[in-house]
């Protein structure tokens, strides 16, 4: 568990390459989840497959375009 808490982050007109095919990944502490996370236009690939997302003890909004499918919630 980490005593950080991250909060309020952006993440807007994004796109490129992920180097694994997990492009988004928010891993967050259960003690002090990620809140408020916002992904605006974002794409992101990867080469040999679909992107994927993995979200844990992650909260946020998606708007616009953003692959892989937002696993924010």
């Amino acid at each position: 568990n980490s005593g950080v808490k991250i909060s309020g982050v952006t993440y807007q007109n994004v796109s490129g390459t992920s180097a694994t095919q997990v492009a988004i990944r928010f891993h967050c502490s259960a003690t002090n989840p990620c809140e408020r996370i916002k992904l605006y236009n974002v794409n992101l690939t990867y080469p040999k497959q679909p992107a994927k997302s993995l979200c844990f003890n992650a909260a946020g909004v998606s708007r616009g375009q953003v692959t892989p499918k937002s696993c924010l919630v």
